[in-house]
């Protein structure tokens, strides 16, 4: 009896369909599928009796004759609605929404014929008492049929997808080593044309000594005992051996480095039959200006304050030699600018030096620039934003441009036209100048601080500028109203941009780093690290093949 009543109540349990969860602001059964135009505005359920009112909004009759006894106006629109007799059947709607109550209802028994009623069956016909014990098993050995079935496909897909990845890292590791073979047989070839070069010099330089010592005559091969730099101390430590090791170590601190120049460098080997450009002599090069030199030695000690002991400021701005070498020119904040001659500076035996000549300005000096066309052309800066021309041998000015609002932090000359010069200033302008007339040419709008401006040295209509919005501009003067190239990528004000040659720009930031660019390209070359400078614009400088920065 008791086991009836636990089977009843079992029944029972699962016959009783869970209450459905309200969903929308509270409203049970929101869940629904219900068209927002057949929903409304008032109880948020299909309408019912749908009545109109005179502003042309539908409710339900009970739902708007409730609302009208609270307020004379419609719920949706406030309009005024005078009476409750102003609303007014809506039989199209009620048509419309009839239809869509036997979709929904249609609906509802479909999918309620789908979730219990083969469940219901299945349930029905397992617990069936004509059910008997080869039913059973066929039942079993269909379901277990069944089950090898779908694990089989299961894992058959499962070997699919493990297959494609194989064949995918096995695609691209091929690739890999088809490319390190061709990167080894290049590798190869230069080594023996390396060694066949080595063979030569050593071969050359044995016949080479057999000439320096007579015959006759036999070398000592003992150390000596004498003392001093070509004593025995350092008699076992030949030259050779000692910058060998050195630039050695040099290149494998940079290893890395070196080794991605040298496939870029000779990546045409690896793609054309022919190798029409030397690689190996252009990376010999690199590698020979890479290890050249290891350090700096100071050759003279220049003093720019009139007066180092009275506690004024001294600090140097520009250093600028002309187009030959011959003199250099030191200018800063003591508003003066000092000629000196190179080859005086260096072969003077004393340590105190003088300016060959000596110009004094209204201002403070940002930059100094030589002509590369007229010898005795000079081009200053200065913190009230005028430039200055001079004659550097007289001392005299020549011509002066005061059109810059603020501070003029950069003053470059055109080296393909002599008489074309540019500026940059706080005022984010950048003004192109003449030396034949008094005022300004041309102006080039920025929007932030220009702090450097220098021409392309191959083109008389290309020149780029650092400003504070951290980016170099390159421009096209035929075309100024937009910038041929944008170069993003520093963090802080481009102190200082120089071109190496015709197609690529260094550029220096108070972010403490150097960024290489390609005019053609808008993405970093490389990045330059290892200094720190974060204030103060330190100066930068370059010839082509090397990079120098303060810090």
């Amino acid at each position: 009896m008791a086991g009836r009543t636990q089977q009843q109540a079992d029944r029972t349990r699962r016959k009783r369909s869970r209450t459905l969860p309200p969903v929308y602001t509270g409203i049970s059964g929101s869940f629904e599928d219900k068209d927002n135009d057949f929903v409304c505005p008032i109880c948020f359920d299909i309408i019912e009796e749908a009545h109109m009112t005179k502003c042309g909004h539908t409710f339900c009759y009970k739902c708007i004759k409730q609302s009208l006894e609270n307020s004379n106006r419609c719920p949706k629109c406030n309009y005024l609605i005078e009476s409750s007799d102003q609303i007014f059947p809506n039989f199209t709607l009620n048509e419309l929404i009839m239809k869509h109550r036997g979709k929904l209802e249609e609906k509802k028994i479909k999918v309620e014929n789908n979730i219990h009623g083969g469940s219901t069956n299945w349930y029905d016909m397992i617990t069936e008492d004509s059910l008997d014990l080869p039913n059973v098993n066929n039942l079993l050995e269909i379901l277990q049929t069944k089950k090898q079935k779908l694990e089989a496909d299961n894992q058959l897909s499962q070997h699919m997808i493990l297959k494609d990845f194989l064949h995918n890292v096995r695609q691209k590791k091929q690739e890999q080593l088809d490319q390190l073979q061709k990167e080894l047989s290049l590798i190869d070839e230069d080594l023996s044309k390396v060694e066949v070069m080595i063979s030569e010099t050593k071969r050359k330089f044995s016949s080479f000594s057999d000439h320096l010592v007579p015959n006759g005559f036999d070398v000592a091969t003992d150390n000596g005992s004498q003392d001093g730099f070509n004593g025995s101390k350092n008699a076992g430590k030949p030259f050779f051996n000692t910058t060998h090791a050195a630039r050695r170590k040099k290149v494998d601190q940079h290893y890395e480095d070196l080794e991605q120049c040298y496939f870029n460098i000779r990546q045409k080997k690896l793609f054309e039959f022919e190798d029409k450009s030397n690689g190996l002599d252009e990376f010999t090069e690199s590698l020979s200006k890479f290890t050249r030199f290891s350090s700096f030695r100071p050759l003279a000690t220049l003093s720019y304050a009139s007066d180092m002991y009275n506690g004024s400021s001294n600090i140097v701005s520009s250093i600028e030699f002309d187009r030959d070498c011959d003199y250099f020119a030191i200018a800063g904040v003591t508003r003066k600018i000092k000629i000196y001659e190179y080859d005086t500076v260096i072969k003077d035996a004393v340590d105190i030096h003088y300016p060959v000549h000596e110009m004094v300005c209204n201002s403070k000096i940002s930059c100094v620039t030589w002509s590369s066309y007229h010898k005795n052309l000079l081009a200053s800066s200065d913190y009230e934003g005028t430039i200055t021309l001079w004659d550097a041998f007289t001392g005299q000015t020549s011509k002066i441009f005061q059109e810059h609002e603020k501070r003029c932090w950069s003053v470059d000359f055109n080296r393909m036209d002599p008489k074309l010069l540019a500026s940059g200033s706080d005022d984010a302008k950048v003004k192109l100048w003449s030396t034949n007339t008094d005022h300004s040419i041309a102006c080039l709008e920025a929007k932030a601080n220009v702090c450097c401006v220098y021409f392309n040295p191959e083109s008389r209509y290309h020149l780029a500028f650092g400003s504070a919005d951290h980016c170099v501009h390159y421009y096209d003067l035929r075309n100024t109203k937009q910038a041929v190239m944008v170069f993003k990528g520093h963090r802080k004000a481009v102190s200082y941009c120089k071109f190496l040659n015709s197609q690529e720009i260094v550029s220096a930031s108070t972010d403490s780093q150097l960024k290489l660019w390609e005019v053609s390209k808008p993405s970093c070359l490389r990045t330059f690290k290892g200094h720190t400078n974060e204030k103060n614009f330190v100066g930068l400088a370059t010839d082509g093949d090397y990079i120098a920065c303060g810090k």
